[in-house]
Formats: structure tokens, C-alpha cells, sequence
């Protein structure tokens, strides 16, 4: 620095000024010089000059302060100079740190740094290694943020070039500053250690919105890391206040929206301070204490509370095992607390249940130790019964979680079943606990109680791998029809797991009354459900029988329950678990209608499958043919109830899978052989006459010849004409005699309306056809 800069500077501060801008630059290039070469004679001699005006260093440093606490845009590139100027001072060699270093220039110094993320212009540049994102063509605008954020700043090429510099400035102060850290230790100035955690942790927050590269920002949290590391070295306090002091600055950064400065708190947390945990017993309790700590500031609102959770987590899962199962503990006294904790809690144990290692103790052998796993779940099933409604849904929906995720594992499903207070009878045993409990939370007035509850039973169903008790059967049953959408969707996804997983005839039956109705739902996405779910547990279920059922006969020695009963045993194991009952279930009165409304919608949504009409075809010729093997009387076989109710649904849309000489051998079946006597109720008390056992069910016949008639007037549309000739010719002999059953006749004039129509060769003729039918 030549002797008139050193005048300049002299007299500035004889007058008591702040340096002037040339003057800081002056300084600043002798202070990069002597740092460079380490030489530093001319150093020396500047402060030689100094003293030999009798001022004191307090001088210069209480002027390049002054400049440190200027404002203002066009003040902010001096103000960080003065900052960069003032670090290199501290680090020159033989720099006399305790006379520079003074609480009040440090506090101006964090002042200047959190005043540079204001300008834009250093918003607009990169800095040093980033991208210049920022830069556009002559005559462009870019975007300003900070004070002026949303504003368009518009900046010439030597604008540009200024903020460059003073971004590269802003890099060198926090570079600098860490190395001071080094020299001057702040156990002695609490309050400037307190400012500067502070100030640090909020760069990685503000950089978010200033930094438009991401190499920029990964700097400037590299740098905000490597000062916090510093600052937790034990000569600049003690560990344990240290330590504190920087995990309270950085949890509001842990419960940011899923940002990178929320991923920079985290990662310094279980990076860089559990590595300085290993060396440090002050440092390591105080990241064990930082879970407890961030429970008591989670905020209550849903969304902040989740990433507060899933903060705790991540912090816990660094944790040793021993601090890990401590935490649980605290969890779970949390349970008994205000109801934020309570629902915090309850949060929290589906975390640790499903995130840390062996929650249910079965790869240990030490049981004591592993029982934190058992007092959470246990702990998730009282507050169950929470007295608020919110605490009660939230548990319910976290238990069905956990259960569901054990539920894959033999040993774990035997201990959840244990611990739950299943028998072996599931869900069906009267000393359940968890039954009394569903079958309150299903009958909640809360709404999310009651959705909750049937998530759980649709996750229980899983788990045990047996039937609901009847009682909870039916109360999900009744909730298909709940005013709300989102309770009819959760029962109906209970109790088709339930029929997914058992076909006993208990479920069947209520599956089929609950479920196929809400296909007059006035939710559409409840009918679509509807129609998916029919297709799924119904129609493929059925499509399932094999086409070859005649050569897997089953023979039954054991005559005690009358020949029909071995029939029927011996069908069922020919078709897969369940076919039968579902078939037979079809018939009933407040069924019928629903199923034969679905069909006819999958038929128009070309959603058939072609093998359904196949498959019953193979379980009525695979009953004949059962029958015939016993030597039993063909007039007094019926095909399984609800085999032809079907077939004759679906053969309206897939009359080409049906087979015409199929249809032609049961209409002669049922044309020669009509039942003696009068009409019986299919519900009828039979004696133990086997005689009896094998009389037809005069009610089941009737309604086969209709289902039979219907199949054939579907079907006729694709016959040849002769045969369709020689069918209407029967049917118009059978009218014309009335040599039928009153339930007959609707489906023999359709059957020969139809038939009619396929013996013209016209629609003209075909009117005429049926008009000269209808006459005679």
C-alpha cells in the first residue's frame, strides 16, 4: 500500500469518519497480500503509522464497525467489504486478536451477513463454482427476492459484474469467519456464541430463496455446517450449552415443509453431530434429549405434525438401541398426557413399531429388553377408546397399519393374535377384546371413528385368517348403506376382504345382501365398485370350475345323511371353495334382482368373460353326471340352485358360448319329466325317509325351466333355422295346450316371440309371425 492510501486511511480515522470506500479496498488488498504470502512487514508497518499518530487499533476497528452497520441497498457491497476486511485482520499473521476482537464489531459483522441476503444482487449471481443461472441477454429483466422480492430488478452487464463480486465477497466472510473461530474462542462472550448459531442457522433457510443454482447452495450450507461444527468445539463453551443452543436454532428447520434447508438440520443432526456424539458424552445427550424435545414444539395442525414425526425419526433411528428404547418409554407416558401428546404418540408408535429393529422381541432372546414393542402396541390399543374422537380414528387407523405390517410373518401373526386377545376362533371368539371394541367404534357417532374402525377389521381379516364374528358381520353389513360415501367405501372394502379371504356361508350371504345393492348407488364410483367387485368375487370365483369335472368324482361310503347330502358333498369338491354357496345365495329373493342388474351392466360394458357361460355349463352337466353315477332317477335331479339363474343372465350378452346342444338335452330333460304332486316349499323339513332325501324340489324344477327358457330365448337368436323352427313349434304346442306351470308362461311366449323372429327372414315377416301366434 503506497504512503498516500496510508495518509487517506490516517486521517479518516483522525477525523473519526468511517473509511471511505477506496480506503477499504486499500486495506483490503494489503490484508489479501500479507494472508497470501504471509509476510507481514507491510502490515506492521501500516499499524507502526497508526500508533505514530497516536491512535489506537480501537480506532480502526470502530471505523470498519460503522461501515459493517450500514443499510441500504446501495451500502450493502461496502458493508460486506468492511466484514471480509475486518476477519483478515483476525487472521494476519502476528494480529493482535484481542484488542481487534470486540463483542459489539462481532454483533455488527453478523448484522452485515444477515443484511447481504436482502440484496439482490446477490440474490441474481451464483458465486463462486455455481451456475450464473441468473445472467440474461442485454436487456433482459430477472427476478429480485429478499425486500424486494417479486419486483423485476433490471441490471446492465456491469451490474452483473458487481454483484459476482459481491457474492464472492459474501463466500469469502463465512470462509473467513470459520477460520476465526479458530483463533478466537467464545466461552468468554456467550452472547455473541448465541448470535452466531443463530445467525448461521438461518442460511440454509434464506438461501433456499436466494440461491438460484444448486451448486451455490450446497456451498453455502457446507460453509454453515463447518462454523456450526466449530462452534461446538469445546473451547468456545461448554458442550452441553453448545450443543443445545445449536439443535434449538435448528428445529424450526426440522419442521419446514420438505425443503433443502429442512434436509440440511436433519442432515447436520445425525451426520455431523453423532459423529461428534462418539467423542463427546455432552454432545450425545444432547441429540438423545433432541426427539423428546422436538415432541413438546411439534405443532398441532395435520400436515406440520407428520413432518415433525417423521423429523423425530430420523433422528431416532441414529439413536444407539438402549436411547432408542428409552424413547419409547417416553412415548408411551406421553399417552397419558394432553391430548396433543396423545395424538403425537399415537403417531409416533406406528413409527417405532414399524421403522426400528425387532419391535416384538422374536430375534431376541433377551424378552425383558424387547417388551417396548408389546407396551407400544398395547399402548395403540387403549387410546382406541380415547375420549376424543380424533385420538380414537387416529389409533384405530395406526393399529390397522401395524397389523397389516406384521401380518406377512408367521411368528409375528401368532404374538399380534395374542396380544390383540384372539383365540383361536379370530374375531368369531366371545372372549375377544378387540370384538367389543370394533363393534363400539363401528357404531361411533364420529364418522372418521367409524371409517376407521372398518380399515382395521378389513386389516384384522388378513391377520387371522378366519370368519368375523356374526354380530360384526352384520354392523359392517349395515354400514354399505351409511349416508356417508366414505363409510359405505370403507364397509365395503371390509367385507370384501372378509369374502375375499373365507367363503363360509355366513359371510356369502351377507356379502350378497350388502354388497350387490349399491349398484342403484347414487355414487357412481360406489356402482363401478360394485360392478369390480361382483366380477372379482363372483364371476371369476365360478369361471374358476373346471372344464373337465366328470373325471374327478368323489365316492362317499357313509350313507347316514341321505343320498342328496353325498351329492352335494361330492359337487363341492368338484368346484372350487365356496362356488356352491355363492350360487345357491344367487337365488334368494333380495338378491336375485341386484344380481341380475349387475350382469346386465358388465354385459353392456362388454366386461363378461366368456368363460363364466363355460364354467356353468361344467357344474350343471358335472351334477347330472354325479347323479347318474349313484344310479339315481333323472326326473328327480335339479342342477345346483342358482346355475341356471346365472347362465341365464349372462347368456344374453355371450350366446355363443352356450352350447345348443347343451340346451337342447336339459329342455328335453325337463320337457318329459315333470315332478308329481303339488308344488313344496324349498325350504321344507325332510324325514329321514332316503326315499324322501332324493324326491326333487318341485319349486327348484319350476324355476329351472325358466332360467332354461330364458337361456334358450338368448341363445335362439343364434340358432339355425330349424332348430329354432322345431323349438317354436313345441313352444306353441305347449301354449296352445296350457301344459305348463303358471310360472312358465311369460318365459315360453318370450322364448317364442324371439324364436319367431329368428325364423323370418325379415322384420316384416317376423311381426306377422308373432300377430299369427298370438291369435291362435
Amino acid at each position: 500500500m503506497d504512503e498516500e492510501s496510508i495518509n487517506r486511511i490516517l486521517a479518516e480515522l483522525e477525523a473519526q469518519n468511517p473509511l471511505s470506500a477506496i480506503s477499504l479496498k486499500d486495506l483490503q488488498t494489503l490484508l489479501d497480500y500479507t494472508l497470501r504470502t504471509n509476510d507481514s512487514t507491510d502490515l506492521e508497518s501500516f499499524y507502526a503509522e497508526i500508533s505514530s499518530r497516536n491512535l489506537s487499533l480501537t480506532s480502526l476497528t470502530s471505523s470498519i464497525s460503522s461501515l459493517m452497520d450500514s443499510t441500504g441497498p446501495t451500502r450493502s457491497t461496502l458493508s460486506l467489504l468492511a466484514s471480509n476486511v475486518y476477519l483478515s485482520l483476525l487472521l494476519s499473521p502476528n494480529s493482535p486478536v484481542l484488542t481487534l476482537f470486540t463483542p459489539m464489531a462481532f454483533v455488527s459483522l453478523l448484522r452485515s451477513i444477515r443484511w447481504a441476503f436482502k440484496n439482490p444482487s446477490l440474490v441474481s449471481n451464483d458465486g463462486p463454482g455455481g451456475e450464473n443461472r441468473g445472467r440474461k441477454k442485454r436487456g433482459g429483466g430477472r427476478l429480485g427476492v429478499g425486500k424486494n422480492k417479486g419486483k423485476l430488478v433490471e441490471e446492465s452487464e456491469n451490474d452483473g459484474e458487481e454483484g459476482v463480486i459481491e457474492a464472492r465477497v459474501f463466500f469469502s466472510v463465512l470462509e473467513r469467519l470459520e477460520l476465526v473461530l479458530g483463533l478466537v474462542h467464545l466461552d468468554r462472550f456467550p452472547d455473541s456464541l448465541r448470535s452466531l448459531v443463530q445467525t448461521v442457522a438461518e442460511i440454509p433457510v434464506v438461501a433456499v430463496e436466494v440461491c438460484r443454482s444448486s451448486g451455490s447452495y450446497e456451498k453455502l450450507c457446507e460453509l454453515s455446517s463447518q462454523i456450526l461444527n466449530e462452534v461446538l468445539k469445546a473451547e468456545h463453551a461448554d458442550q452441553t450449552v453448545s450443543a443445545a443452543e445449536v439443535l434449538k436454532c435448528l428445529t424450526p428447520l426440522m419442521f419446514l415443509p420438505k425443503s433443502q434447508a429442512r434436509s440440511f438440520g436433519l442432515q447436520f443432526v445425525v451426520n455431523r453431530m453423532m459423529r461428534l456424539a462418539n467423542h463427546s458424552s455432552q454432545i450425545k445427550k444432547a441429540v438423545v434429549n433432541l426427539p423428546k424435545y422436538l415432541v413438546h414444539k411439534a405443532p398441532e395442525k395435520a400436515e406440520p405434525r407428520a413432518l415433525a414425526v417423521e423429523s423425530i425419526m430420523e433422528i431416532v433411528k441414529v439413536l444407539a438401541f438402549e436411547d432408542q428404547v428409552e424413547f419409547t418409554h417416553y412415548v408411551v407416558k406421553m399417552s397419558q398426557g394432553k391430548g396433543q401428546f396423545r395424538l403425537l404418540s399415537v403417531d409416533l408408535i406406528l413409527m417405532l413399531m414399524t421403522t426400528l429393529r425387532d419391535p416384538l422381541g422374536l430375534d431376541s432372546g433377551d424378552k425383558v429388553e424387547n417388551l417396548w414393542g408389546l407396551t407400544c402396541l398395547e399402548t395403540l390399543i387403549e387410546r382406541c377408546s380415547d375420549v376424543t374422537a380424533g385420538i380414537k380414528a387416529r389409533a384405530l387407523t395406526n393399529l390397522a397399519q401395524v397389523v397389516g405390517f406384521f401380518s406377512g410373518n408367521n411368528r409375528s401373526r401368532t404374538l399380534l393374535k395374542e396380544v390383540m386377545g384372539f383365540g383361536n376362533e379370530g374375531l368369531s371368539s366371545t372372549k375377544c377384546r378387540m370384538n367389543d371394541l370394533l363393534l363400539k367404534r363401528c357404531m361411533d357417532e364420529k364418522a372418521a371413528v367409524r371409517k376407521a374402525a372398518l380399515f382395521l377389521i378389513s386389516k384384522l381379516t388378513v391377520l387371522l385368517r378366519g370368519a368375523l364374528d356374526g354380530e360384526l358381520l352384520k354392523i359392517v353389513g349395515m354400514a354399505c348403506s351409511d349416508p356417508l360415501v366414505s363409510i359405505r367405501k370403507a364397509a365395503i372394502s371390509a367385507l370384501s376382504e372378509a369374502f375375499r379371504l373365507f367363503c363360509d356361508t355366513n359371510v356369502t350371504k351377507e356379502w350378497l345382501h350388502s354388497v350387490p345393492p349399491l349398484i342403484a348407488d347414487n355414487e357412481s364410483s360406489i356402482q363401478e365398485e360394485c360392478e369390480s367387485l361382483f366380477s372379482e368375487l363372483v364371476l371369476d370365483r365360478v369361471s374358476k370350475v373346471p372344464s373337465d369335472t366328470t373325471s374327478h368324482h368323489h365316492s362317499f361310503t357313509d350313507k347316514s345323511n341321505g343320498k342328496s347330502r353325498i351329492l352335494d358333498r361330492e359337487i363341492e369338491l368338484l368346484c372350487p371353495e365356496g362356488v356352491l354357496c355363492i350360487l345357491k345365495e344367487t337365488c334368494d329373493a333380495e338378491v336375485t334382482s341386484w344380481v341380475k342388474k349387475i350382469c346386465t351392466s358388465l354385459g353392456k360394458k362388454k366386461r363378461l368373460k366368456p368363460k363364466i357361460a363355460t364354467a356353468l355349463q361344467n357344474i350343471i352337466r358335472a351334477s347330472e353326471s354325479l347323479w347318474l353315477s349313484h344310479s339315481m332317477p333323472i326326473e328327480k335331479w335339479t342342477a345346483p340352485p342358482g346355475a341356471w339363474l346365472l347362465l341365464s343372465e349372462v347368456s344374453a350378452f355371450l350366446p355363443k358360448e352356450v352350447e345348443w346342444e347343451f340346451l337342447h338335452h336339459h329342455w328335453q330333460l325337463v320337457d318329459k319329466y315333470e315332478p308329481a304332486g303339488e308344488l313344496r316349499s324349498p325350504h321344507e323339513k325332510r324325514d329321514g325317509n332316503e326315499e324322501m332325501d332324493i324326491e326333487p324340489n318341485s319349486v327348484a324344477w319350476a324355476g329351472d325351466r325358466v332360467f332354461l327358457l330364458q337361456t334358450i330365448s338368448n341363445v335362439s337368436v343364434k340358432l339355425p333355422p330349424e332348430p329354432a323352427a322345431d323349438l317354436a313349434h313345441n313352444f306353441l304346442k305347449r301354449l296352445e295346450e296350457f301344459n305348463m306351470h303358471s310360472t312358465e308362461v311369460n318365459a315360453h311366449v318370450k322364448a317364442l316371440r324371439t324364436l319367431c323372429k329368428r325364423k323370418a327372414l325379415n322384420p316384416e315377416e317376423a311381426d306377422s309371425l308373432v300377430i299369427k301366434w298370438v291369435h291362435r
